[in-house]
């Protein structure tokens, strides 16, 4: 599927906050006519998320490929983004067989493949709590509606009519149609040196909603590349709870087989504190007032709590107002990689460089938004996506110091757009297509020159790759769909000699993570996804799928971290009956406990958790 939803593959907090409105009453709806004015047009799409506090709508959405092929799509959308909520079912017509739910219930996230029963869920993120929002006017700058951000597909954009709006050009009034029972002001637009228009819109004349667009190709031939029809729309209807809920005939997980409780590692030598590294992450406070933190433990507290020193308070020169993500540790353990926005809208995202030792915060660059880097095995390179917040996306480059920032996904197939990246194979990123229907394929690209090529001879999947640190091995869930089944393995980088490690019937499978020296596996295994409490089961087994243990057992799981020494696992609850907290799980006994520290309070809800080797 072309250019429909934009994924992200991070687990992330949610802070509760009020709904938000710039509005007391909404506003008295627009006139828009063959009279407005070019000006009057573009204020009145820039102003339109005010004149509705609902909507409700569903359409059609064509593609049509330079081959000459067409997909076409259907889809339903509901909007409520003063409470943080929307639903949007996507379901492939013609050239297609997705079929994908994203709705948010106004805490959580959720990205579902109704094909597969496969479900990502994530908090919503801070930045999107936005209500009505009206973009600021700031010449040269786009300020792209945070709530499209999260759900990314085509129809729903039609609802934001300002992303369209911040564009330097001239809107031109047409004709009046009607669309959807609704009147319609058809409307050009065009770049002010271009001759041909770039868009054709048909504007709801009373809340400058798009009920129909046309995009053609930028060269100016004129070539219809996409339309987007809205076929019903009704504004300000109440929405029932029940409709921001996953739905309840998703496949449901049956437990693995085979399942033992025995320790992974043998009792180790005692750590020094040196060896043991540091745990950072960060404190929200739970009551009203205080501010987020950054801290750190030392990795004592993990491995010698007798011996663990005092937690410690980073100084960051940005207040964390935000979502956040854990820090990216370079292998040295010397610098730490950051993206993070501090401008008070949230945009644009900077990458920043944390130099530990030194205490400073350096930024490397800026762009509408980052998504979180990686380190490249030998440090020589950060690589992290950018967006920018109208469905477009790139992958780029640096080195630590800043140099030769570059883009390098021009060489990777446009059949497979938009691309995710799963972290590094040696000198290459590792980047595939971020829809499972989606052609192109796995492909590494070379950080040096951006070259890139297929991972395999065949395309094997489309799953997640994770590789070992030594680049060795490779892990993945291949699922099965037609049985419902998923199957984690292990291969060579060339697809041989693969060995199965765990077989799960239903559920979900995140995160995947490899033990330092590359012997063990963790993941989180969802099982109960459609009760309304999901049961989130971490398991370690050996890389050749022997002793495969449970490790820890509770609600929602975000991220997975092995020691420096590989003997013990940290378990970044959310929702434990304290709050979201961080678990740690000895393999060598499979005895667990809650992260304790001098000055580290269970007031605080401790997430994002990062360790610097």
């Amino acid at each position: 599927m072309k250019r429909i939803l934009t994924l992200v593959l991070a687990v992330i907090l949610a802070a509760c906050s009020s709904p938000v409105s710039y509005f007391d009453l909404t506003p008295p709806p627009f006139d828009l006519g063959l009279d407005s004015t070019s000006e009057q047009i573009q204020r009145s799409m820039l102003e339109s998320a005010a004149r509705w506090s609902t909507l409700q709508m569903s359409g059609t959405v064509a593609w049509y490929l330079p081959d000459g092929s067409t997909q076409v799509f259907q889809e339903n959308v509901w909007l409520d983004p003063l409470n943080n909520r929307y639903r949007v079912e996507l379901t492939g017509v013609e050239n297609s067989a997705d079929k994908f739910l994203k709705f948010s219930d106004g805490s959580t996230i959720y990205n579902v493949n109704l094909n597969s029963g496969q479900v990502e869920s994530y908090a919503y993120p801070d930045f999107a709590r936005v209500g009505q929002y009206i973009p600021p006017i700031v010449e040269g700058t786009a300020h792209p509606n945070p709530i499209w951000g999260q759900i990314g597909s085509p129809l729903s954009q039609l609802a934001f009519s300002s992303d369209y709006a911040q564009n330097v050009g001239v809107f031109t009034p047409i004709t009046v149609e009607s669309i959807a029972g609704r009147e319609a002001l058809i409307v050009e637009w065009k770049f002010s040196e271009n001759s041909a228009p770039s868009w054709k819109m048909w504007l709801d004349t009373q809340t400058a909603v798009i009920l129909k667009l046309q995009e053609f190709g930028k060269d100016g031939s004129g070539r219809l590349e996409g339309e987007r029809v809205v076929e019903s729309i009704s504004y300000h209807q109440a929405m029932e709870k029940i409709l921001f809920t996953l739905p309840a005939d998703l496949p449901q997980a049956a437990s693995p087989t085979e399942v033992g409780s025995m320790p992974l590692v043998t009792e180790s030598s005692s750590t020094s504190e040196e060896e043991a590294g540091e745990l950072y992450f960060f404190l929200q406070p739970r009551g009203q007032g205080g501010s987020i933190q950054l801290v750190k433990v030392s990795g004592l507290c993990v491995t010698d709590p007798a011996n663990c020193p005092a937690l410690e308070k980073i100084e960051v020169p940005f207040p964390f107002n935000f979502t956040i993500n854990a820090l990216a540790w370079s292998p040295d353990g010397k610098y730490a990689a950051f993206s993070y926005s501090d401008a008070p809208n949230g945009s644009p995202t900077k990458l920043w460089l944390f130099d530990a030792d030194a205490q400073s915060w350096t930024s490397l660059t800026q762009f509408p938004y980052i998504d979180p880097p990686f380190w490249s095995p030998d440090g020589a390179w950060i690589a992290f996506r950018t967006q920018d917040g109208l469905g477009s996306e790139d992958v780029h480059v640096v080195h630590p110091d800043g140099s030769e920032l570059k883009s390098v996904s021009a060489g990777l197939p446009s059949e497979g757009r938009p691309y995710i990246m799963d972290g590094w194979y040696a000198e290459n990123i590792i980047m595939r297509p971020a829809l499972p229907s989606a052609n192109g394929g796995v492909h590494l690209v070379r950080a040096e020159d951006g070259q890139a090529r297929p991972m395999f001879e065949t395309t094997l999947t489309k799953s997640q790759f994770v590789a070992s640190q030594d680049a060795g091995l490779l892990a993945y869930d291949d699922f099965d769909q037609a049985s419902q089944t998923h199957f984690l393995k292990v291969m060579e980088p060339d697809g041989a000699n693969t060995v199965m490690v765990a077989q799960f019937s239903g559920g979900s499978i995140y995160p995947l993570v490899w033990s330092p020296d590359g012997s063990l596996l963790a993941f989180n295994y969802y099982s109960s996804l459609t009760s309304g409490e999901p049961t989130a089961e971490v398991y370690v087994a050996s890389r050749a799928g022997e002793n495969l243990s449970l490790a820890y057992k509770g609600s929602t799981v975000g991220r997975l971290l092995f020691s420096p020494n590989g003997r013990y696992l940290v378990v970044e609850e959310t929702t434990s009956i304290s709050g979201g907290h961080l678990f740690v799980v000895d393999l060598a006994t499979l005895e667990q406990r809650i992260l304790q520290a001098p000055g580290l309070s269970t007031d605080y809800d401790w997430y994002a958790p990062s360790w610097r080797p």
